[in-house]
């Protein structure tokens, strides 16, 4: 079995949004989980999704009181994406867990031809990621600590494989317990087929496949890293499409370099916000690699556009234990990644120095501006920042009672 690392942007835990909807859909068709497959639904593929569609759902409601100077791009993507599902579509396409099923097929179920695999709907990154991929392990070969990263296999999940019924089905059969008799599923999978029927694109939706992610190797599983064809989709649509693929994929391979650290071990608890500082530490690797004469070697301009996704990316969630960073946060961190590459002057560190490098920086992340200056703040200001926070925090609580 594989088990998950962390996504390359949101976070919450996913949970049955019968606590979201407050009443605007009908009751769920009860799916029983296998219990080695809890993981896949409960971590990783699921976790994305629920802060954008309680914002959702709850702009819907027109319940959603309080905004704050915090924008997520991502966020307001996905407005756009469902502003055309009816409620009763958009709570089945979550809980018959159609954002999970191209995922579970492509580890699960397919039998991995590595050799075909292509990256985009019509294979258009295929070269991109495939070209990155080989100049990241070259890269890092030299710069890592005690182990290896061994071989990491690459994937990309397509919606198009739930147009095959004999796919889908081997999917569900897979992640659903044999309470759920053959007639259920069957019947499931006609649901399925007729609801993505109903969506914009049909098969090509970008939400059925809106992730990526890195699998630690677990048995005889390989470690991996996977991309859906709809994370491409969202940084076309948000005009970050020349370097991201590249950003995409290193910042995933970022995460099974920190495995190797020692860092961001597999089911943490994120009581100390650790979720945040793994992915800022996998932003900055990653941007390191890009900006460096001997990696990416990318221009100035690239760099700027890299900026721009890992911003894009950002959530605003501050009070949340599993917050991934905030998008100014989250493009400070590139920025800092992509100056330390700047400022060796073409010698490459070694991963941990890159590492320790980070730790001193992360320690001012929570002061800085969105110019990734660390300002210094007059008395004044500060008692106004804390009246702000303070705020801040009664609204947060607030809205924590309402959700």
């Amino acid at each position: 079995m594989r088990c998950f690392f962390k996504t390359i942007s949101f976070y919450v835990i996913f949970t049955t949004l019968a606590q979201i909807v407050h009443g605007l859909r009908k009751p769920p068709r009860i799916l029983h989980l296998k219990a080695e497959h809890e993981l896949i639904l409960n971590t990783e593929i699921g976790e994305r999704f629920n802060r954008e569609i309680k914002a959702l759902m709850a702009s819907r409601e027109e319940s959603s009181i309080f905004r704050t100077s915090c924008t997520s791009p991502s966020e307001k993507w996905l407005h756009e994406q469902t502003k055309s599902l009816s409620n009763e579509d958009l709570s089945n396409f979550f809980d018959w867990y159609l954002h999970v099923l191209p995922f579970a097929y492509k580890l699960y179920v397919e039998n991995n031809e590595y050799d075909d695999e292509y990256f985009g709907v019509n294979g258009e990154y295929t070269t991109e990621i495939q070209s990155i991929h080989r100049r990241t392990e070259d890269f890092w070969t030299d710069s890592r600590v005690d182990g290896d990263v061994g071989e990491i296999s690459l994937f990309c999940a397509h919606g198009s494989d739930l147009a095959d019924r004999e796919k889908l089905v081997q999917t569900l059969h897979l992640l659903f317990s044999d309470s759920n008799d053959e007639s259920s599923i069957e019947d499931l999978a006609d649901d399925i087929q007729e609801l993505i029927q109903r969506l914009p694109g049909r098969y090509n939706y970008p939400l059925l496949t809106f992730n990526a992610f890195a699998t630690d190797a677990i048995g005889p599983d390989e470690a991996s890293i996977i991309i859906g064809d709809g994370y491409f989709q969202f940084q076309k649509d948000s005009g970050v499409e020349s370097e991201g693929p590249e950003y995409a994929h290193t910042h995933e391979y970022s995460h099974h370099l920190q495995l190797l650290l020692g860092v961001g071990e597999l089911n943490d608890d994120f009581s100390d916000q650790s979720a945040k500082k793994q992915e800022l530490m996998a932003d900055a690797f990653s941007a390191y690699f890009l900006a460096h004469d001997s990696g990416g070697d990318m221009t100035s301009e690239e760099i700027s556009n890299v900026h721009a996704i890992a911003y894009s990316v950002g959530d605003c969630e501050v009070t949340n234990e599993a917050h991934h960073g905030t998008p100014s946060q989250r493009k400070c961190a590139t920025v800092w990644g992509s100056s330390l590459a700047d400022s060796d002057r073409g010698r490459k560190l070694k991963l941990q120095d890159v590492a320790k490098e980070f730790e001193s920086w992360y320690t001012k992340i929570d002061e800085m501006d969105d110019s990734c200056d660390c300002p210094t703040k007059s008395s004044s200001a500060i008692s106004g920042s804390l009246s702000t926070w303070l705020v801040t925090a009664a609204a947060a609580n607030f809205i924590a009672i309402l959700f």
